[in-house]
């Protein structure tokens, strides 16, 4: 594998190394900080990338990543239902878990709504 291509790799690994520092430190601001940092790095190797000519993206590397996001959107919102069920029926025995099942429904209500509303606006744009 060439040098450069393991720069992608290392741009999250990095990433994920250094939020766990910080958070495990409890400093947000660091953490917010990193990710910041993160994504200026990612948008800086992007351009160098398409100075040396590499393609980033072409048809088929957006249809998988079409596929894999329509995918990872039913596996949340199948996991978000079930949690939802779970936490019901748990939250009648545990009071303290009634907060959890709030919590995941809204989730589960937001991504749904955010879902209908996404499809609904590019059914207009495209």
């Amino acid at each position: 594998m060439e040098r450069w291509r393991l720069t992608g790799y290392a741009i999250p690994a990095t990433t994920a190394f250094l939020l766990v520092v910080a958070l495990r430190m409890g400093n947000v601001a660091l953490a917010f900080g990193v990710l910041a940092a993160a994504i200026a790095v990612s948008f800086l190797y992007a351009e160098w990338l398409k100075k040396r000519g590499e393609v980033i993206s072409d048809e088929r590397t957006l249809r998988i990543e079409e596929m894999a996001s329509r995918r990872t959107l039913q596996v949340l919102v199948l996991a978000l239902a079930f949690l939802v069920v779970v936490l019901s029926i748990l939250s009648e025995k545990n009071s303290s878990l009634r907060s959890a099942y709030y919590l995941a429904t809204g989730l589960m209500v937001l991504v749904s709504v955010l879902k209908l509303g996404l499809k609904h606006h590019y059914t207009r744009v495209m």
